[in-house]
């Protein structure tokens, strides 16, 4: 195979890699290893190029909605953390939840 059908095949590839981890990224089971591109995938063809910026897209996307996601479960931990620990004593507590 002549090599810039290797280089095309390999992109490919690793595309079509990418973008099954993308896809499997809604399971929360799901943890892929760290992905790290052949050393000598070579320059990528140019009528990939649209096809590598959605995955491209895609992946800042996950990035965004993964920042959004820890900034809502801070807001929880610093709500949590503002209850007052339980403790054992013979007074009465109440949780004011309306108001």
């Amino acid at each position: 195979m002549p090599r810039s059908e290797e280089t095309r095949q390999a992109w490919l590839d690793a595309l079509a890699e990418m973008e099954a981890v993308a896809g499997a990224s809604g399971d929360s089971a799901y943890a892929p290893s760290a992905w790290t591109p052949q050393a000598d995938l070579g320059p990528l063809p140019a009528d990939l190029v649209e096809r590598a910026r959605e995955v491209q897209d895609a992946q800042k996307s996950a990035i965004q909605r993964v920042l959004e996601a820890r900034r809502t479960v801070v807001k929880h931990l610093a709500a949590l953390k503002s209850v007052p620990a339980a403790r054992d004593s013979d007074r009465a507590v109440y949780l004011d939840a309306t108001g």
